[in-house]
């Protein structure tokens, strides 16, 4: 049953967070060439657009937050591995791993809980030079910190079944296209 919900989670999570980094790769290709247009337009032709500045800000908190959960399903946010790694194999480094996992499971959950309400605030207003209700452009951090969620569960599982030497298979970012 655990390896089954493992191996199901693992296949959703990688999924969506390949759509997430993609998206964001996209929003920093946008933010990029919006600001590249914007500096050429006001230090070569002494004009400057109302919405640049804006729409890069915007996209920058996107790209952020949309490379979040890969970050996390790789094991890149939670960096105590020089407490960890001496003692990683034993007992107490795996529980301390766990521990870990179910705290930042725990900050999840509150950042979901307290993003939703900062999209409803949003709700009632509008951005200055684009007009668009800020809602929509925060609704992408309740969204991310949902799939970073489900990504702190895939790996606290996986530590679980490390502890009680359950085998699941590595996770899908692990593995490694070889050319024979």
């Amino acid at each position: 049953m655990l390896q089954m919900l493992v191996i199901a989670l693992d296949r959703f999570n990688t999924l969506t967070t390949s759509i997430a980094g993609k998206l964001a790769t996209l929003a920093l290709t946008v933010m990029t060439a919006i600001v590249s247009v914007h500096v050429v337009m006001r230090y070569g032709f002494n004009y400057s657009f109302e919405w640049t500045e804006e729409v890069a800000r915007d996209l920058m908190v996107w790209m952020t937050f949309l490379y979040f959960p890969t970050g996390h399903k790789k094991g890149m946010n939670i960096a105590v591995e020089f407490a960890v790694s001496p003692w990683a194999d034993t007992l107490a480094g795996k529980l301390l791993k766990l521990a870990l996992e179910l705290l930042a499971i725990v900050v999840l959950v509150v950042c979901f809980k307290l993003s939703l309400a900062m999209v409803d605030r949003g709700m009632g207003t509008s951005s200055q030079a684009l007009q668009i209700t800020m809602g929509y452009v925060y609704l992408v951090v309740p969204a991310c910190f949902a799939i970073t969620f489900l990504c702190a569960v895939e790996n606290a599982l996986r530590l679980l079944a490390n502890l009680f030497d359950v085998h699941v298979p590595a996770p899908a970012h692990e593995f490694v296209a070889r050319a024979d």
